[in-house]
């Protein structure tokens, strides 16, 4: 049985970006510019996929669009709503179920999206950002507001912004988000010898 112990500490070099990023839930009062955002877009562009087919895509909204905005958000679960209410950037991301050139059903989909988002989610480390993917939402009804073909399926809900001390999160989330970064060290996920 492999170890599972934990650990905050990072036990082999890595890239900057990789060491400093983090999941936040507190946003600073400030709004992400285009520009900023098409960079984000930029980086999920040159990601990985099977066949080439970039299979994701995104819907996004800022603060300022605030019809829209509000349609993302009032999909998100009341947990999220609470600190979500702060972000000035929500972005949707998708991924096309089908291959484009002849519609047949594609299983690495989400897998690709995931590579699309950990190079938004790194790219925007880079440049400042934070960015805290969730799975709580409601995905019929996000479907039905921002009229998602079927097609398509929506994987998660990105909040996006600049960091903020978490003084106005209440006093659960801001022990959480105090708390050190935890994660399983190598040997409860990495064999270098068959499972039997």
């Amino acid at each position: 049985m492999p170890d599972k112990s934990v650990s905050s500490n990072i036990e082999a070099p890595v890239m900057e970006v990789v060491r400093i990023r983090r999941s936040s839930r507190a946003f600073a009062d400030k709004e992400v510019s285009e520009d900023v955002i098409k960079s984000l877009f930029e980086a999920a562009r040159w990601a990985p996929s099977s066949r080439n087919e970039q299979p994701w895509r995104y819907l996004y909204a800022t603060r300022s669009q605030k019809e829209l905005w509000g349609k993302i958000f009032n999909t998100l679960t009341e947990a999220n709503k609470i600190w979500v209410q702060h972000a000035p950037l929500l972005i949707v991301s998708m991924a096309l179920k089908v291959f484009s050139r002849d519609g047949a059903p594609n299983p690495t989909a989400l897998y690709d999206l995931g590579a699309a988002n950990a190079f938004l989610t790194l790219q925007a480390t880079s440049m400042g950002l934070n960015v805290r993917q969730m799975g709580g939402f409601y995905p019929d009804k996000l479907q039905e507001a921002l009229r998602i073909p079927p097609e398509f399926e929506a994987v998660s809900v990105m909040a996006v912004g600049y960091a903020s001390q978490p003084d106005k999160l209440p006093a659960e989330l801001r022990e959480r988000e105090n708390a050190p970064r935890m994660r399983y060290c190598q040997p409860a996920f990495v064999r270098n010898e068959i499972f039997y």
